[in-house]
Formats: structure tokens, sequence, C-alpha cells
């Protein structure tokens, strides 16, 4: 019998190799976002007992920065982007529940419904981004300003999101496309931002972890986010620069 593969395994082995064209045109930008990710990923060593909840929203951002900087190198960026939101949200939520580890409203209750526990679920949510706002607000407004673009953006299905993965100069194979159309510039966009978030990430483990004993971070985490701010910096140059000269294209 001859063995047809599928397209989802037609796309499962080819992606190596979207992959390898991300880190070769994109190299430090491609280090920086992986950087960025290994710093958050490791950077908490202990957690006390009642700060359960903190550990989960860690957990979960965790996965989700992760995802963020895999589908940027995969080229994937509307999935990059919505990735990135659930780690924009969720930093503000793990900051909060550092702070907060007491269990209230619904979810405290013995005898809670769903819908108690539901509603307790968007109240905690919404707690959480007054209290960064409160607490942290050059933190917040920075975090607004990465959702605010992917809510414009990239949440919604729209037409020039569709120029992603549809390549409309040529419409002969258009249509077959799995992987967004390559193009360097925006690889590097994507990379960098997925980087800055995660710093941003970050910064709010530093921030809680300071001034209180409920979470603990490894040595060396402050001087390795001033790294990643350094060279989110210079990176953001370069790509600025690269924008206002863009290669020839003879």
């Amino acid at each position: 019998m001859t063995y047809t593969p599928s397209n989802l395994q037609i796309i499962i082995e080819s992606e190596p190799d979207v992959v390898a064209w991300s880190r070769e045109v994109a190299a430090p930008f491609a280090a920086f976002a992986e950087n960025a990710f290994e710093q958050f990923a490791t950077a908490v060593t202990h957690a006390q007992a009642d700060r359960l909840l903190f550990r989960g929203a860690y957990s979960h951002v965790r996965k989700m920065a992760g995802l963020a900087v895999l589908s940027a190198l995969r080229q994937h960026r509307v999935e990059n982007a919505l990735n990135l939101r659930q780690v924009i949200e969720g930093t503000s939520l793990f900051g909060y529940l550092a702070r907060h580890p007491e269990i209230t409203g619904g979810w405290a209750k013995p005898t809670a419904t769903i819908d108690d526990i539901f509603k307790s679920n968007d109240l905690t949510r919404n707690i959480s981004f007054e209290w960064i706002a409160k607490e942290f607000p050059e933190l917040s407004d920075d975090l607004r300003f990465y959702k605010d673009h992917i809510n414009r953006n990239l949440s919604h299905a729209t037409i020039l999101n569709t120029t992603f993965v549809f390549d409309y100069r040529n419409v002969e194979t258009a249509d077959e496309r799995f992987f967004d159309v390559q193009n360097e510039h925006e690889t590097c966009s994507a990379l960098m931002v997925t980087g800055q978030v995660i710093t941003l990430a970050t910064i709010m483990l530093f921030k809680v972890s300071r001034d209180s004993e409920c979470i603990t971070l490894r040595q060396g985490i402050e001087p390795a986010i001033n790294g990643l701010m350094k060279t989110s910096l210079s990176l953001r140059e370069r790509l600025l620069a690269d924008y206002d000269h863009p290669p020839s294209a003879a």
C-alpha cells in the first residue's frame, strides 16, 4: 500500500524548515525572544504555600509565552498575537495573585454554583487590571500599549490579516498555504515584540518579589532583565533603521 501523507503530516514535517528560515533571517531577534522566555520560565525558585493561585497563573503565562515564541518562529503572526494577549493579561493576574493569596467571593463558597465561579473569575481578572494600574502604572501602560495594538490589528478576522497567509501577488498557489507568507521585516518585528512582552512579565515577577517574601527569584535575574532591556532597545533601533531604509528589490 502506498503511503500518502495527510495535509497535517505535511505541515508537521515542513515546520522545521520554516523555523530554520526564521532563525536565519532574524537571528538576533530570535535569540532575544528565546532568551526572554528562558529568563521568565526559570525565574521563580520558590513560592509560599498559600500562593497556589499565583503558581497556577504563572504556569499558564509561562506556557503562553513559550507558545508566543514558537508561533513567531513558525510564521503564525495572528496566533503569536493571541498568545501574547494571554501573556499580557496573565501578567496582571499573577502579579495580583502573588500579593493577594486569599480566596474570596464565589471561589470561597462551599455551595458555589458554576455561575458564582464564573462571576468571581471575571471579577478577579478585572480587579487585577485595576491593581496593576494603581500599583505599577508604568508597567501597566507598557502592557496596555501592546494589548491595544493586538486588539486593534490582530484580535479579529480582517482583510488585512488575510495578507499574512494569502499571497495576493501570487494567486495561483496563494490558497494552499498554511504558514504565513515569509517576510523578513514582519518576522523580526514579531520576535522583537514577543521578547519585549515576555520581558515585561519578568519585570512583574521582579517587582512583586522585591518587597515581599511571597515568591523567591533566582540569583542574577535583575542583571538579566537589564540585559534584555538593553538588547530590546538596540534591536528596536535596528528595526526602525531597516524600515526607513529597506533593502533594494534589485
